[in-house]
């Protein structure tokens, strides 16, 4: 979860659009309802609108199915409804999220994701069952298409309509089942997913996309995509496919699905989805509170500020608790037959927990024999994506890219592969629900918990092969470490060192080389915490988000008012509250320099004023006028005015699909597609070719607004004001 402002008019306009662009007019007029009234029942929702209970129900179930509201019932005869924003929000990463996991975990790990965010959250035996269907079900199948031939011959010259997995095969077509009350259909193409035609322009950083499982990307980039992620983490070299099989694309097997889910799980780009994860903030903190209530003050009223203080730490532990347990990966027993047929011994005692039920392995183990092979108890799991997870990539993307632009192409390659080694083990980029921060005590260093400690030896060892580490570095920095060469000309060496061929140890002592450049800059992307592993390294994410806000802040008010408003921000920043004179002082300017420079941020929001009276009587010339700046308040005006960039995006983007609504309904009929020459006049295809240019523009700058609302909301929670 982030900290935003999601609470604003423009905020739940921009929410509508989104809902409307990806699930209809029915679903988005019911989200405006409870956008425009608050918390409702189905009672309420009726009164403000005028449709029938029916229709709203059928709007609420998308809306449920799709986690964009939650839902308690305090009452047995009353449910609630309330709008999730970040759930809301988060449908315009959906392309972005199919990306990174891609670059991570291949094309089969993308499209399963895809799949989960077109059904919201769905069983595993319901995905099972719609990747593999069973013979009665392709059986029923055939018989219904035998007697339909119209639809036999449009499945015949579009293939592509039914799929899941993307391939029309009897392991890849999806069948009748219902997942979780929704058809299994392809995800649509929509604003919130770039079109195919959109990927070589949304590619910025082509050389910095693909950061895989285990930090670094493949040296053949032609067999990355086609690489089966293991559940233990690691990519089968040996599985490796030809690009001319575009089958090797797609989950082939029952295990390779199981294997798909568990290792995603396991990364956290997976959780269970839990009835909690349906109630607001406002309904589980009560829910805490309620319990620990319960528990720990049985039979007595609360009384003093002790007692007060308990309470709030016990509720924010519990729903931390809470919150754990929907990111443990259960024990999957199709993984362990996969380590017994290997020869790993498992001890039969163990037992599994599925949905809050202990099921002994003696009790669940084949229980089920069918045409669609065995099944297991994790079959029962529901799962969704989770979000979190996703800020935590783009928060490494958006690194790698800093770092780049600042220490250049290989030390950012360097920080790439440390991060995606601390990637693993952080579920989140903030903590939403911290304890109380103990004062500081003198003499005492800082404890950092060992998994989030990475070595310059971990390092070398993940880090591409094919990446040039001595690339960008300080020549007489390179003779200390590597070979027996001299510097000539302060630029060259003599004799050259082939950087692909150092030992072991000469590669961790480059990668020091570039970590301790990472140090020095300004931003402190990394902190040296110890030299074990010949250097340990800690990264204080907290500080660099500050600072990347700080920065974006800076950059937007130096596109609107030039060096002079960086300078007064600044000044403020260090001195604090100034008056008019003392603020000319401390910037070494006169008052007419300044003084339209200060109204015009005032007016913006990014400067705040305050007058004390001297005397008793209010009066301007009585007063002593202070200016000072805020750094939560500025991120929350910046925020507040790209979330209205993004919604002019989205009107004129459906603006621009409305011009061309006929066109594209022709466009899109299954005979045309892939025959546009064919079917539509040179006109339509200047036309047609206009639009798709039009909607690339509008979706690139969509997603370039989104970065900025990342950094300025998702990587860091609300600042204290002092």
């Amino acid at each position: 979860m982030s900290y935003k402002q999601l609470d604003s008019p423009i905020t739940a306009k921009l929410c509508n659009l989104l809902v409307e662009a990806e699930y209809g007019d029915l679903a988005s007029r019911v989200f405006s309802i409870l956008a425009r009234h608050g918390r409702q029942t189905l009672a309420g929702i009726v009164r403000a609108s005028y449709f029938n209970g029916r229709q709203i129900k059928l709007g609420l179930v998308v809306l449920v199915q799709q986690h964009l509201v939650f839902y308690s019932s305090t009452d047995q005869r009353v449910t609630y409804y309330e709008i999730n924003w970040h759930q809301a929000y988060a449908l315009v990463r959906i392309g972005k999220v199919l990306t990174l996991a891609e670059n991570r975990f291949g094309k089969k790990a993308s499209n399963l994701l895809s799949n989960l965010i077109t059904l919201g959250h769905a069983r595993i035996a319901d995905l099972k069952e719609a990747y593999f269907p069973s013979s009665a079900e392709k059986s029923a199948a055939d018989d219904h298409s035998d007697d339909d031939d119209d639809d036999d011959d449009a499945a015949d010259d579009n293939p592509d309509d039914s799929r899941v997995n993307g391939v029309n095969s009897s392991n890849g077509k999806i069948s009748d089942v219902q997942l979780n009350g929704t058809r299994g259909v392809e995800r649509r193409k929509s604003s919130s997913s770039p079109p195919e035609d959109a990927k070589p322009i949304l590619n910025l950083d082509n050389d910095l996309e693909a950061s895989y499982l285990n930090g670094y990307p493949p040296t053949n980039a032609s067999t990355t995509e086609s690489k089966v992620p293991q559940a233990n983490g690691a990519v089968d070299p040996t599985n490796s496919a030809n690009d001319d099989e575009p089958e090797n694309d797609w989950v082939q097997s029952t295990e390779e699905l199981y294997a798909t889910i568990y290792h995603l799980m396991r990364q956290g780009w997976i959780i269970k989805v839990d009835q909690m994860q349906y109630l607001s903030a406002g309904d589980l903190d009560a829910m805490a509170r309620k319990e620990i209530t319960a528990e720990e003050f049985p039979n007595r009223p609360l009384t003093g500020p002790k007692d007060k203080t308990r309470l709030e730490i016990a509720t924010v532990q519990r729903k931390r608790r809470y919150r754990e347990q929907w990111l443990q990966v259960p024990y999957f027993e199709s993984q362990s037959d996969k380590r017994k047929a290997a020869g790993v011994n498992e001890k039969a005692s163990k037992r599994l927990k599925i949905n809050g039920t202990y099921v002994s392995r003696s009790e669940s183990a084949h229980s089920v024999n069918s045409t669609n092979g065995t099944a297991y108890p994790e079959d029962d799991l529901v799962i969704r994506l989770n979000h979190e997870k996703v800020a935590v990539a783009m928060r490494t993307e958006q690194l790698t890219r800093l770092v780049q632009h600042r220490l250049g192409f290989s030390t950012a390659q360097v920080y790439r592969t440390l991060l995606g080694i601390l990637e693993v083990n952080l579920a989140r980029c903030y903590e939403e629900w911290p304890d109380p921060v103990p004062p500081p005590q003198d003499g005492i260093d800082v404890q950092v918990e060992p998994h989030f400690l990475v070595t310059a030896r971990d390092v070398a060892e993940k880090i591409d092969p094919a990446i040039d580490l001595l690339d960008g570095l300080d020549p007489k920095a390179i003779v200390k470490h590597v070979g027996n060469s001299k510097v000539v000309e302060d630029t060259r060496l003599d004799p050259p060192i082939n950087p692909f061929q150092i030992s072991r140890d000469e590669k961790t002592k480059i990668v020091d080389v570039h970590m301790q450049l990472l140090q020095s800059d300004p931003f402190r992307f990394v902190i040296w915490y110890s030299r074990a592993g010949y250097s340990q390294w800690r990264v204080d994410f907290e500080k660099i988000a500050k600072a990347t806000i700080e920065l974006e802040i800076e950059n937007t008010i130096t596109a609107r008012k030039g060096p002079l408003g960086v300078k007064l921000i600044r000044a403020l920043k260090k001195k604090g509250k100034l008056d008019e004179r003392q603020a000319c002082n401390t910037m070494m300017m006169s008052a007419h320099d300044i003084r339209g420079t200060i109204n015009d941020m005032v007016v913006q929001g990014f400067v705040q004023t305050q007058e004390i009276p001297r005397v008793d009587r209010r009066e301007a010339k009585l007063s002593i006028h202070l200016i000072w700046y805020d750094l939560q308040r500025a991120r929350e005006k910046l925020l507040y005015d790209t979330y209205k960039g993004m919604v002019r995006i989205m009107q004129r983007l459906a603006f621009e699909k409305e011009q061309v609504a006929s066109l594209l309904q022709k466009a899109e009929r299954t005979d045309v597609v892939g025959n546009e020459a064919k079917y539509l006049t040179k006109r339509e295809l200047d036309a047609l070719r206009k639009w798709k240019d039009v909607e690339n523009k509008l979706l690139l700058q969509l997603y370039r607004q989104d970065e900025l609302v990342a950094t300025l909301g998702d990587f860091l929670g609300p600042l204290v004001t002092i």
